[in-house]
């Protein structure tokens, strides 16, 4: 109950701010730009498919779906770390941060609210920008429970960019280098996938394994698979645990 109460401050505060709308604004056109995009290419090619009925796995979820839902995870790359820096470090720079450690709640449920509001956040965005796909069910027909799951991975996969930078930002009072450290981490986390090919063959299912991208692919495929569902859940609560040992420090520090 205490973990809802934080959460729903924690979304008030954010909507009552410019940059929640903002950034959602900004999410929905860049993401509504490329599901446009995705449309009309799919269009053209099927004029040439007609032509040359030979064409394998031309389907509107692998021409439009699985392309808009990665190209959405790289949008949240950019703007999750937007929402996280404010977390902790706005409460130090407002000088409210020692209020908070004084509230009688446990550290988890400080953490655990903050990472519900920017959840709350993304799954509204989420459910926003799904209108577009939803359109294309009416002509196109693509699969639902696929998609379905894609949408699942995405969630998750902001899920774990905000408990990313809610750590970095209980690290910091300044919201500009929470952002950029974030932004920096994620992005690193994100480009293991590309770099495997240049470490030894050893490594490389180890590269791999750590990577979000490469467990994030099987959700576009409508493959809801057990370990990338696991690897998402560890990850965020590692980052979790990350934080509430941070925050306990500062209480003790305090």
């Amino acid at each position: 109950m205490q973990t809802l109460t934080l959460a729903r401050k924690d979304w008030m505060i954010l909507f009552r701010s410019p940059l929640a709308y903002i950034v959602l604004g900004c999410f929905l056109f860049i993401s509504g730009y490329f599901f446009v995009s995705l449309v009309g290419q799919f269009q053209l090619f099927s004029l040439q498919v007609m032509q040359n009925p030979g064409v394998e796995n031309f389907t509107p979820q692998e021409w439009v779906i699985r392309p808009f839902l990665q190209n959405a995870g790289v949008i949240l790359l950019f703007f999750i770390p937007l929402l996280t820096m404010r977390s902790f470090s706005e409460e130090k720079r407002m000088g409210t941060f020692e209020l908070l450690l004084s509230y009688p709640v446990q550290e988890y449920q400080i953490v655990l609210g903050k990472l519900l509001a920017v959840g709350g956040f993304l799954a509204l965005a989420l459910m926003l920008s799904g209108i577009g796909p939803g359109f294309l069910f009416l002509y196109a027909q693509p699969e639902f429970l696929p998609t379905l799951t894609g949408y699942s991975g995405l969630l998750l996969l902001g899920l774990s960019f905000a408990s990313i930078g809610i750590f970095i930002s209980s690290l910091t009072e300044n919201q500009i280098v929470s952002a950029t450290l974030s932004f920096g981490a994620l992005l690193l986390l994100w480009l293991l996938s590309w770099v495997k090919e240049l470490v030894p063959d050893f490594y490389r299912p180890v590269v791999e394994a750590l990577s979000l991208l490469s467990h994030f692919d099987s959700f576009t495929k409508g493959v809801l698979s057990v370990p990338d569902l696991t690897y998402y859940l560890t990850f965020i609560l590692a980052f979790v645990g990350l934080t509430m040992l941070s925050l306990e420090n500062q209480r003790w520090r305090a």
